[in-house]
């Protein structure tokens, strides 16, 4: 037969050790019929044991467990996201502080402000009202109407400044 000559090259029978589902129908036939390539694979299987007594001998026994030393770095950026939080967390108080006081102190000032501007219409009404009745009380008895504490019913052009320097000689 022909197709006894053409033997499984190493892939095939590697596969074959594998697992021989990963081979055609084909190739499986020739491996149960073939002497030869069964001799290989073998071959091939005995190896790899003997690959494997080597390693179980060759490696250590797992007597003691393997325990990874981690050291512990102690530098500052091990730190580092903490402290950026506790700097952005201090900012944050730092600046809802400043608003409270700045805006109390807005508060406060624009009320000391129209306290002011209150007390300053309060002193020009007081002003105005001694330019226009300059006289004392008792000088308004010379007039007639000492009596009378309303002093809308004088007339303004009556009190001009030489009336006044005739009643307060300077």
């Amino acid at each position: 037969m022909k197709n006894q000559d053409i033997h499984l090259n190493e892939d095939q029978i590697i596969r074959a050790i594998v697992d021989e589902n990963d081979l055609t129908t084909f190739e499986r036939n020739h491996l149960l019929k073939c002497s030869l390539c069964q001799k290989e694979k073998q071959g091939f299987e005995q190896e790899l044991n003997r690959m494997g007594e080597m390693s179980k001998e060759l490696v250590p026994s797992p007597r003691r467990g393997f325990i990874p030393v981690v050291q512990e770095s102690r530098s500052l950026f091990r730190w580092q996201p903490v402290l950026v939080t506790g700097f952005v967390i201090v900012l944050l108080l730092i600046g809802i502080w400043w608003t409270s006081i700045f805006t109390r102190f807005q508060e406060n000032g624009s009320m000391h402000i129209a306290q002011k501007m209150g007390s300053d219409q309060q002193l020009m009404a007081e002003i105005t009202f001694i330019e226009d009745y300059a006289l004392p009380d008792s000088y308004l008895d010379i007039i007639g109407n000492s009596n009378d504490d309303d002093y809308d019913d004088y007339d303004d052009d009556y009190y001009d400044d030489e009336f006044l320097e005739f009643v307060l000689p300077l």
